[in-house]
């Protein structure tokens, strides 16, 4: 009889995987009610995720405790940057103005660069970027100063689908600093009942009627700020990504200039799991990370 250990296969780790974060962020959010609570969430978030990144990335001759010490220090902060980001936009729905929502993106591209970083095994201030729609900006930092733009393909895929159906809204993409999308039927083309704006993958799309509304605004936001939380899983396959890369000059051109969003296979499921399991709309924890933020909250 055979003693030899058979791995389980990928989808068994995929799943446990997907299971711990649905853990996590359940106990992290569900109590989110007021800063202190919000605060922590972000501050877990990344210190943990970061952490787990690091150890991943870490090179094999750097002492485990090193690596575990600078990133869950670094995860922290960029977590705290982050949650800042996120009260900014909630200034901008009390103060009723649009300049805090910049304010807030260039806020939390800092902080999601300090959580990536830290999840590299980088030292905080390395690389830092911005994302708009489907464009990526890459600062790097580190020795020469270097500047590089990346393409989001799931982005940019949806955008060109979203400029066939809805409307391209100019003003507000220029206010927001996302790319907005409006149309006189949403409702309607997705069969739901009281839904006034969606974020999707790079856009948000609004009925037009709420264009101008704050709360809405801040809203979807917040789902942008979500899914650049969850960009901190990339990170965990810069080493397959870069080994691929050495071995074959089509993926490395590809590697350099695109920055494709594998996090949504984390992010979408985790929605859906939220959505398929809630007894309301904001027992869904993204919701509920959304609605505390916009102050609606409390309105349903």
């Amino acid at each position: 009889m055979s003693n030899t250990y058979k791995l389980k296969p990928w989808n068994y780790y995929f799943k446990a995987f997907l299971l711990f974060l649905i853990l996590t962020n359940c106990l992290f959010v569900r109590a989110q009610a007021n800063d202190t609570e919000a605060a922590l969430y972000n501050i877990g978030f990344g210190a943990v995720f970061s952490t787990v990144g690091a150890i991943i990335n870490k090179p094999k001759d750097e002492p485990l405790g090193k690596v575990i010490k600078k990133s869950l220090w670094q995860g922290a902060l960029g977590g705290y940057i982050t949650f800042e980001s996120k009260r900014i936009l909630r200034e901008a729905q009390r103060q009723e103005q649009w300049e805090y929502f910049w304010a807030a993106k260039l806020v939390n591209a800092a902080g999601t660069s300090i959580k990536e970083n830290a999840a590299l095994n980088y030292d905080f201030y390395d690389r830092w970027h911005l994302n708009i729609g489907f464009n990526r900006i890459e600062f790097n930092t580190k020795g020469k100063f270097s500047l590089n733009y990346k393409l989001m393909p799931i982005a940019f895929v949806f955008n060109i689908d979203a400029i066939f159906r809805y409307n391209f809204e100019l003003k507000e993409s220029l206010r927001i600093g996302e790319f907005i999308y409006s149309s006189s039927e949403l409702q309607t083309s997705n069969n739901l009942n009281n839904v006034f704006a969606a974020a999707s993958a790079g856009y948000i799309v609004y009925d037009q009627m709420f264009l101008d509304d704050f709360k809405t605004s801040v809203h979807e936001v917040i789902h942008i700020y979500q899914s650049n939380d969850f960009q901190i899983f990339n990170t965990y396959l810069n080493k397959p990504l870069a080994n691929w890369s050495s071995n074959n000059s089509v993926v490395n051109w590809l590697n350099n200039h695109l920055y494709v969003e594998y996090h949504y296979a984390i992010l979408r499921p985790i929605y859906m799991f939220e959505t398929e399991t809630a007894n309301s709309f904001y027992d869904n924890f993204l919701e509920r990370e959304a609605g505390f933020y916009s102050h609606t909250l409390w309105n349903n």
